[in-house]
């Protein structure tokens, strides 16, 4: 015999992600010694597997970026598929060697992107930069492709090795990390003996390092000049016949209509590296004082009952004030366990969340119908089920889960009835909107509970990427709140969903915000 409720309980904890080792032996024990044991836990994984398809697909949750996953068969015909799941799910826990989880049926958990075999450079900086077509920020690695800017200056480091310095307006096309061709603009390349080889290509002309420091300055395929700072470089392919094909610091050469003139390299119509750095710093001191005066204004916004920006926060203390305009003091964080890190803009700050024990606690009043969340974060890593943005005291009717999944999605759920389990909650899931291209970068997130309206939204830099119906419409309870973390419901279940990166400003309203409003706020 074994115990039913016991049962349950431990198969929900596998599903979920969140079984001990001592509690991952005694569900192999009943398993292994009950038929009926084994055929429940059977059951669950059906159950879990359908129900969260179904769930998506009558919900009339709606994508908006093209990115769901492909339509499946129906239920009646994936329950073979899910009975093999739940199979696979029992001999991951004792007697054969399969994975210890089910696949998840709402699409691929993100490992390498699909496209990390087309990158070929990372964005280093961006000053006073014009984007013509996709834009793309620091940090965010580039694929191959055509890189166009109407003005300002971009720094390219190619996986190679070579770092690139384009002027505006300029078209490079990436083609692998180190080959490159320049139709029209000004580039720089600082070449390291690791990525000797560089090549740069304008209509049939290849500039090749040979270990070296050069620029180039292109107006079109029969209008090119190259100059060597430091070095050599050698000049292959359509080259006229009398030009050198060896070029050394100090050389230049402009061939224009399919004729060549010796000149001399002048590294001053190039940007200086210095200089960019310069003026970058300027741009950032200057994004900052945007930012300050948003800040002030927004803390004065209809609506807003928390605002934290985390600046000037007492490590003495771990008091976090919250700067919404009239906000009581009960309604400080407290920091616990969180390093105080570097924020968005240089001399900001913005706590760490890294140990399972990392959070922020802070007590809001009341209920609302519709509630606005609105978070800048940078994400580390995603290595659980459940990576928290924001948890709100468990067991409540009312209460609002904000999370990353493992796979990248922004989910939010809001506790619709009292019973514990997986249909007492109405859910919002994006499509993927991190991977990992994106750990180490900032970016805004917000979520939407619109009572009126009967449904949610998830917004992610400002743009609507997903929103579904809310078919059981229930206030937002507002009480004790966590920030990158989770509160356990009992003593024994302590599951592990502690967020790891960092947050820099957090706000709630509410109300609901506009479009406009959310990408105003950014």
């Amino acid at each position: 015999m074994f115990d039913g409720d016991r049962l349950e309980r431990l198969i929900s904890a596998h599903f979920d992600g969140e079984l001990t080792a001592e509690e991952r032996a005694e569900l192999e024990t009943m398993l292994l010694s009950s038929s009926k044991a084994r055929q429940i836990f059977l059951d669950h994984a059906d159950f879990h597997g359908l129900l969260r398809e179904q769930a998506m697909q009558a919900s009339g949750v709606e994508w908006l970026d093209g990115s769901a996953p492909a339509r499946r068969g129906t239920a009646r015909f994936q329950k073979p598929v899910w009975i093999a799941a739940g199979l696979a799910a029992c001999a991951a826990l004792g007697w054969w060697l399969l994975p210890e989880k089910p696949a998840n049926p709402s699409g691929p958990v993100v490992s390498t992107p699909l496209s990390a075999k087309d990158e070929v450079a990372l964005l280093g900086m961006a000053v006073d930069v014009e984007w013509e077509g996709r834009p793309f920020t620091p940090g965010e690695a580039l694929p191959k492709g055509l890189l166009s800017i109407r003005k300002g200056t971009l720094r390219l480091d190619f996986y190679s090795g070579a770092r690139v310095i384009l002027e505006g307006p300029a078209r490079l096309e990436l083609l692998s990390p180190d080959l490159a061709r320049l139709d029209e603009g000004k580039l720089t390349a600082k070449v390291p003996p690791p990525a000797q080889g560089f090549t740069v290509l304008n209509g049939d002309l290849r500039v090749v390092d040979r270990g070296t420091q050069f620029g180039m300055s292109v107006s079109g395929t029969d209008d090119c000049s190259v100059h060597v700072f430091d070095g050599e470089v050698e000049l292959q392919g359509n080259v006229p016949a009398s030009t050198a094909t060896k070029l050394f610091e100090g050389d230049a050469v402009s061939i224009r209509e399919g004729k060549s003139t010796a000149i001399t390299a002048d590294r001053g119509s190039f940007v200086d590296p210095a200089g960019m750095f310069e003026a970058a710093a300027k741009e950032a001191e200057a994004q900052l004082e945007t930012w300050r005066m948003k800040s002030q204004s927004l803390r004065n916004e209809p609506g807003l009952i928390a605002y934290f920006d985390f600046e000037d926060w007492d490590t003495t203390s771990m008091t976090v004030p919250n700067r919404a305009a009239g906000a009581d003091e009960d309604t400080n964080g407290t920091m616990i366990g969180c390093e105080k890190l570097s924020g968005r803009w240089n001399g900001t700050t913005a706590p760490g969340f890294a140990k399972t024990s990392d959070r922020m606690r802070f007590r809001m009043n009341g209920s609302s119908d519709s509630v606005t969340l609105m978070a800048w974060v940078r994400v580390d890593s995603l290595p659980l089920d459940h990576n928290a943005l924001l948890s709100m005291a468990p067991g409540e009717v009312g209460e609002v889960h904000w999370k990353l999944d493992q796979s990248g999605r922004l989910l939010t759920g809001l506790r619709a009835v009292p019973e514990f389990d997986w249909d007492s909650w109405e859910r919002l899931e994006s499509p993927q909107v991190v991977t990992p291209n994106d750990f180490g970068r900032w970016m805004h997130l917000a979520t939407v509970i619109d009572g009126e309206k009967k449904e949610m939204r998830h917004y992610v830099n400002g743009q609507e990427v997903a929103r579904g119906p809310i078919r059981r419409p229930v206030p937002v309870r507002l009480g004790m709140t966590n920030l990158g973390n989770f509160d356990s419901i009992t003593t024994d279940f302590k599951p592990v969903r502690n967020f790891n990166g960092r947050i820099d400003e957090f706000a709630i309203f509410t109300r609901v915000l506009t479009p406009a409003e959310i990408d105003s706020m950014r």
